[in-house]
């Protein structure tokens, strides 16, 4: 009995540490994307200063470059007027190595403006890839894939699945 106990409480503090290591690990490209976050609509001029040369950025089945995704947020920019973005970001998994590193992570995108009375959401699941340029991280990898967005019940709509296909 007192084996068993030992060991329950040996699987406890095992997790607990393992997960506290973890997140510190991952707080670090977390961080760096809340910075991406705040930067994409108030100032998308600076978004190559966290991406590397050799980006390559995949949205469910097409390839984006990031100087159409600038001109994208550039456009949104003056198009609404009031524009507010929030990104609600999980961390499922990842993983910080010397020279490089990835996230897995659970994101819901809000854009909300004043000039437009409605609310664009994106919901998906994404991967970033770092690499260690110098002294800073740079993300060489962005692979995003989207998922139904969740405030449509499948029983509401006979043709959700046809619609929102599952990949």
């Amino acid at each position: 009995m007192k084996r068993l106990m030992l060991m329950g409480m040996v699987l406890f503090f095992s997790l607990i540490i393992s997960n506290n290591s973890f997140s510190a690990d991952t707080d670090l490209f977390a961080n760096i994307l809340k910075k991406i976050d705040k930067t994409n609509c108030t100032q998308p001029e600076k978004l190559p200063n966290f991406y590397s040369k050799n980006l390559v950025i995949l949205q469910d089945d097409k390839r984006l470059l990031l100087e159409n995704r600038i001109k994208d947020y550039r456009q949104m920019m003056s198009d609404f007027r009031g524009i507010n973005c929030q990104v609600q970001r999980q961390v499922l998994a990842g993983h910080v190595g010397a020279k490089v590193g990835y996230v897995l992570v659970d994101e819901i995108i809000s854009v909300t403006s004043k000039s437009v009375d409605n609310d664009e959401r994106q919901h998906g699941v994404c991967n970033y890839n770092f690499v260690k340029a110098g002294s800073s991280w740079k993300i060489t990898l962005e692979h995003c894939s989207s998922l139904p967005d969740y405030s449509i019940n499948p029983g509401d709509d006979a043709l959700y699945y046809f619609h929102n296909p599952i990949y």
